[in-house]
């Protein structure tokens, strides 16, 4: 409908008040314009006029004026049509709404012609339409369907994240790491996960060098392989050391600058991985002390 788009800027304005000011006022008038005080009877209202003299429906709705309406190529009767049918579509739901037992969703969306016991009884036992994969669907689904479903939230992540974490703040923790990992991908275009994963494996320690004594004056320093977990977090460690003494002042920013630099082998903590390891060669002979009885 061009008419309705061109005025509904004053559609809701002078709608009520133009039915009334026609001499016909209605209940749709009313609900439009309940606000408005009733017209006073004028001696021109109350002197029957003839059907040249009264304005169309569609002038009162949509407040076109003759050169308006002939510049959207819209003649008046088809403008009272459409006018007549918005009418009529509101009166219709307006009764049902206030017709005896109100308002039922059953008798306005069943089928034509059914009840509301037949409604309920055949909705359930209708049968579904089948859907049909188009080609272009079917050529996406064989090329995934054997990857793997990735999981959303990456045990190794999950770790080095709480590891950042200071004073219970896990959601700034989070932002820091994805900002840290989103940087890694435009440098490298690789999967920023898995590099990181690669790069604190081979960072990581084999063993650690734990202080023994038998309850006398000497100490030594003995060899204790580390686990899995124990592992990443020393390499992982050793990684936010060095980021520290970069010197960007965002840490995402200095965090992913620093596992660029282990990824190409250029960290400190490779350093320190080869150090630990040559002092618990050097200590190995100590290894038994920690199976002898006190």
């Amino acid at each position: 409908m061009s008419w309705v788009a061109k005025s509904s800027s004053v559609l809701a304005k002078s709608f009520g008040q133009r039915l009334f000011q026609s001499g016909s006022p209605s209940l749709l008038a009313l609900r439009y314009n309940s606000t408005a005080a009733s017209p006073k009877p004028s001696s021109a209202s109350t002197t029957p006029s003839t059907a040249s003299n009264q304005p169309s429906t569609a002038k009162y709705l949509v407040s076109l004026t003759e050169k308006e309406l002939g510049e959207e190529g819209i003649t008046r009767e088809s403008a009272d049509k459409e006018a007549q049918q918005w009418i009529d579509a509101l009166n219709e739901v307006r009764n049902e709404f206030y017709a005896e037992g109100g308002f039922s969703p059953n008798k306005t969306f069943a089928p034509p012609g059914s009840t509301d016991f037949q409604f309920f009884r055949d909705v359930p036992r209708e049968t579904p339409r089948s859907f049909e994969l188009t080609a272009e669907q079917m050529e996406q689904y064989e090329r995934i369907k054997e990857k793997a479903i990735p999981v959303r939230n990456d045990p190794t992540i999950e770790y080095l994240t709480k590891l950042i974490m200071r004073h219970g703040l896990k959601a700034r923790a989070q932002k820091y790491m994805s900002q840290a990992l989103y940087l890694v991908h435009l440098r490298t275009r690789q999967d920023p996960v898995a590099l990181l994963k690669d790069t604190l494996e081979k960072m990581a320690p084999l063993v650690k060098l734990k202080r023994y004594t038998d309850g006398g004056a000497r100490a030594e320093m003995i060899p204790v392989p580390l686990s899995e977990r124990h592992r990443l977090r020393q390499s992982w460690l050793w990684l936010l050391e060095s980021s520290r003494k970069r010197p960007s002042k965002d840490f995402s920013v200095r965090l992913s600058e620093e596992i660029l630099s282990a990824i190409q082998g250029k960290s400190p903590g490779f350093e320190k991985r080869t150090q630990q390891h040559k002092l618990a060669i050097v200590n190995r002979s100590y290894v038994s002390l920690m199976t002898r009885k006190r």
